[in-house]
């Protein structure tokens, strides 16, 4: 070999092995930059559940605090025999330990959900039975401030395999939610359709003050709440959508909120095609407000699972 062209072949070489090196640092700045990012989101997502988690304790501190302080206060003016008649306070007591009472199996049903020990206790439900059953459940908080449901029970003719009890709990969380956000005088329509891939769609529309579209994802994680004067008014734990929305799941489902500050918010829960057993959907003649999908989880043509048994 030529002098000439040894250093031709060094020269090539040497290239070559720079060319190399390079791209190989390159490799292993783009994989630590990569790991770096990862560890930024990773603590970015711990520092939000913190934050979530000192929020929903002293939300909780508070909600526990104020029916105790209750039960504590008349049994005591009992004790001495203060104010007004026993059964009175015994009144009193026994409300604020049914507030109690449902803040603790809030809770404890948001753990066993978590840890996958919630099952269901399926049998063929009628829709509507489910539906007038919430409403009149919901019905003395809707008189106090004079609003109206609009529901046609005749236009619900579907039966479904599921939980009576979970699907009835999802319905009142709808209705509580739109009577406590819903001003004097305003309305909840109640109606039920089928979707593109024949799924059932059972819809709750109220005219309250609705809810900001970047606001409506946090309202569906535990332990989230959002910030204004209604929820300030109406204190809660942040979790009723989240296990509303669990249950849903449960029965292969979902949940969907829709909202236009201003407007109003329609909560909607889907139930599979595969669960409906029997009954003809009749032609719906509630006008429903036209609201934006804002959610990011619109429910339709969603995949569906099977129900487990029926």
């Amino acid at each position: 070999m030529s002098g000439l062209a040894l250093e031709t072949y060094c020269s090539q070489l040497k290239a070559l092995l720079e060319r190399q090196h390079t791209e190989l640092a390159l490799i292993e700045k783009q994989r630590a930059e990569s790991a770096e990012s990862m560890a930024r989101e990773a603590m970015l997502r711990a520092q939000k559940a913190d934050r979530a988690k000192i929020t929903f304790l002293a939300n909780m501190s508070h909600e526990l605090r104020t029916p105790l302080n209750a039960i504590i206060g008349f049994s005591e003016m009992i004790k001495l025999k203060i104010g007004a008649s026993s059964p009175e306070y015994a009144d009193f007591i026994l409300e604020a330990s049914h507030h109690l009472l449902a803040i603790i199996n809030e809770v404890l049903d948001l753990a066993r959900i978590d840890a996958g020990k919630m099952e269901l206790e399926e049998e063929v439900v009628s829709i509507r039975e489910l539906i007038s059953g919430s409403i009149r459940a919901i019905q003395p908080l809707a008189e106090k401030k004079s609003i109206k449901f609009l529901y046609e029970p005749e236009a619900v003719q579907e039966s479904v395999w599921a939980d009576p009890a979970k699907l009835k709990r999802v319905f009142i969380n709808f209705l509580s939610n739109g009577v406590k956000f819903t001003p004097e005088g305003g309305q909840i329509a109640v109606a039920s359709r089928r979707s593109k891939n024949s799924d059932l769609v059972i819809s709750f529309a109220d005219t309250g003050s609705g809810i900001p579209a970047e606001q409506i994802p946090i309202v569906l994680e535990p332990f989230e709440q959002i910030e204004d004067h209604m929820t300030r008014e109406n204190q809660g734990t942040g979790l009723g959508l989240p296990i509303a929305r669990a249950l849903a799941r449960l029965h292969g489902g979902d949940i969907a909120l829709h909202s236009e500050v201003g407007v109003g918010t329609t909560a909607e829960m889907r139930l599979p095609g595969n669960r409906i057993r029997g009954g003809a959907m009749v032609a719906n003649r509630i006008d429903l407000p036209v609201l934006p999908a804002t959610s990011g989880n619109s429910l339709e043509d969603r995949p569906t699972s099977e129900p487990t048994a029926g």
